[in-house]
């Protein structure tokens, strides 16, 4: 009996061994299959996943370049700053993260539980709670070691100067994007190469250590623009005045060096400071810049235009005389009127008085084909390229929409619209012997630790002959000295010009008697150094009353900065007079001014200017050979006025400019 138990039992525990030893090794090849599965098949997809548990990837905004001026002033920069962000998904408990993070950061605590739950539902990782905090506010929220909680550097842009030249500079938008002027359309070279970090994290997500994922940021170019501060800040005080005392809403101006065509000022009214977010969309009104942007009828500046032209393609020449007749003109049942029944005129004359009646008899000389030619020449119906968001084309008909009168219109400045920047472009081909050179606003660009490289400008053109632009150089001159633009007169220099008043069209109202007041001059008129023209929108005077005076004050001081020398003699005062509407000189008052100034005791002993009033241009030259004198002779005709006047001192140059007129 036990001997059967005995080998009964042996057999059973034996069973029982194998059972467990295949067990073990099943359960061993179970393990062994997961560590293979979890080692070797599903290796890369844990790696990540611990890696995104362990690392945490922040972005680093680069430092934003710089807008400098031409004399490297800083218009825009950026310094860096700290900004707070949370992950709201992460965040435990709303209501105690809304009071401890509202009271860090001076924050309204309603407006930070809004925004934190709004991205909860979005299911956003990451809000930017602050965006630029103070060095209080990161100690405060650092001590707080919130695990939801971070602390980014970024740059904080600020405009140095607040509102000089902002309506060209722009500004950015809350992500740090230029969302106007120069900040919009040079991004891409302001912005740079943002980089990665790779935060190193703990088991209670708190950094311990951090390194750049494919390289540090790469700061932004510094762009260095032809804005000369001095010019720039003279230009916007002297628009701002004039349309703040008479009470205009809009207004623009621009100063264009002659040879480079770089543009040395560029203002805009109204004007913001881009320090200042917009709060609502109403408020980019006053951040738009008119210069290139808000085109408009021009007027009578479109007069040397159809000068040009008629210079160019027909036999007229400044002496010929233009039939203008009274006040009315009457063409295809459309009337055009003149201010002043002027009858018979010399064509320069015509431009001086800005008689529109003689214009579109000039005009029509010319012809349409012709004038639209010129008027392309000239700039007009294409953009200038200036590279600034928003820059208008203004308007300029192809010839085959062109009415009938349509050229009796376009001879005026009517019937077309155009911008102050591309009057300035068109003044600049008169003012650089018929060449036309692109305006541009950009110097060079400096990427960081590389040399500046100077920006590509396309080669000059001969847009017309360099024998015109002389002649109308010298009939311009005539407007400031006998017509409509007295007012435009500077001290110390010559200058030339043109006014022009364009009433104002309202769909459904016809004209208005509001205009477009607007001077286009360059000076000194022998060799010009500066273009400056100035627009004032919506205003009820005349260009030469109110745009006059504003191209006097911006191109006096422009000329005094760039250290033009003067080529009108010191001891001749030539500050204008405001202008009236068809009342001439008084010739009694020219020779009490002549009389005072041959008594003056304080007039040093020298050669003095004899007097050529009422000789011949002949006679004159021939005198003032015999007397070694140099005469510069502006017009034809008989001898009306000079400078320096009768019995003045001479100065070195022994030089004396002659008005004739008829």
């Amino acid at each position: 009996m036990d001997s059967n138990v005995e080998t009964t039992a042996e057999p059973q525990s034996h069973k029982r061994l194998i059972i467990v030893t295949w067990c073990s090794l099943v359960w061993g090849l179970i393990i062994f299959g997961r560590l293979v599965q979890l080692q070797v098949v599903e290796h890369d997809n844990l790696a990540q996943r611990a890696k995104a548990q362990q690392t945490k990837e922040v972005s680093v905004a680069a430092m934003r370049g710089q807008l400098l001026t031409r004399g490297l002033g800083k218009l825009a920069m950026s310094v860096p700053v700290d900004s707070i962000h949370v992950s709201p998904l992460r965040i435990p408990d709303v209501d105690f993260a809304t009071s401890l993070l509202s009271t860090a950061l001076d924050l309204d605590p309603q407006d930070v539980e809004r925004r934190i739950m709004a991205a909860r539902r979005d299911g956003r990782g990451d809000l930017r709670l602050k965006e630029h905090a103070t060095l209080e506010q990161v100690d405060r929220v650092r001590s707080f070691r919130l695990d939801y909680v971070s602390i980014r550097g970024t740059g904080r842009r600020i405009y140095p100067k607040q509102t000089l030249a902002a309506n060209l500079l722009g500004s950015l938008n809350g992500d740090g994007e230029g969302e106007g002027g120069l900040e919009l359309s040079l991004n891409e070279d302001l912005a740079g190469l943002d980089a990665k970090v790779l935060v190193e994290r703990d088991s209670r997500s708190r950094g311990y250590g951090r390194r750049y994922k494919g390289g540090a940021p790469t700061a932004g170019a510094n762009v260095r623009l032809t804005i000369d501060e001095g010019i720039q800040f003279t230009a916007e005080s002297a628009l701002r005045e004039a349309l703040v005392e008479g009470k205009i809403p809009f207004g623009s101006l621009v100063v264009l060096h002659v040879k480079t065509g770089e543009i040395l000022a560029m203002a805009s009214w109204p004007t913001f400071d881009p320090n200042v977010r917009v709060a609502e969309k109403g408020e980019m009104a006053s951040r738009v810049n008119h210069a290139v942007s808000v085109p408009f009828e021009p007027g009578s500046v479109c007069k040397v235009v159809t000068m040009t032209a008629a210079l160019e393609t027909t036999n007229l020449r400044p002496e010929t005389p233009i039939a203008c007749g009274g006040t009315v003109m009457r063409i295809l049942g459309r009337d055009i009127h003149d201010e002043h029944a002027y009858g018979v005129l010399p064509m320069e004359m015509v431009l001086a008085k800005s008689s529109n009646l003689g214009s579109v008899n000039i005009g029509m000389r010319v012809g349409k084909e012709n004038l639209y030619d010129y008027m392309r020449r000239f700039g007009f119906g294409s953009a200038v390229g200036l590279g600034v968001p928003g820059e208008s084309a203004g308007v300029l008909y192809p010839l085959r929409k062109w009415q009938p009168d349509s050229i009796a219109s376009v001879a005026i400045g009517h019937e077309m619209m155009t911008t102050t920047l591309q009057l300035a472009q068109a003044a600049g081909i008169i003012a650089n012997n018929g060449v036309w050179v692109k305006p541009h606003i950009v110097l060079e660009r400096q990427e960081p630790g590389e040399e500046p490289v100077k920006e590509v400008v396309p080669p000059p053109e001969q847009r017309i002959k360099p024998e015109t632009a002389i002649k109308m150089r010298r009939m311009m001159e005539m407007v400031v000295l006998e017509g409509t633009g007295k007012a435009a007169k500077l001290k110390g220099y010559t200058s030339g010009g043109k006014t022009g008043t364009g009433k104002i069209f309202e769909v459904g109202k016809g004209y208005q008697r509001l205009y477009n007041s607007t001077f286009m001059g360059f000076a000194p008129v022998s060799s010009p150094e500066i273009v400056v023209v100035v627009t004032l929108n919506r205003t009820s005077k005349l260009a030469g009353g109110v745009a006059g005076p504003v191209f006097r004050k911006v191109a006096q001081n422009a000329l005094r900065i760039l250290g033009v020398q003067r080529d009108v003699p010191e001891t001749e005062s030539t500050t204008a007079p405001e202008p009236v509407a068809g009342v001439e000189e008084d010739e009694e008052e020219e020779e009490r001014e002549m009389n005072v100034a041959q008594a003056d005791p304080n007039l040093v002993a020298g050669p003095k200017a004899p007097n050529f009033k009422g000789m011949t241009l002949r006679a004159v030259l021939q005198q003032s050979a015999a007397a070694g004198l140099r005469v510069d002779a502006v017009g034809s005709g008989i001898a009306k006025r000079q400078e320096p006047r009768p019995g003045a001192v001479l100065d070195a140059t022994r030089r004396i400019r002659v008005v004739f007129s008829r």
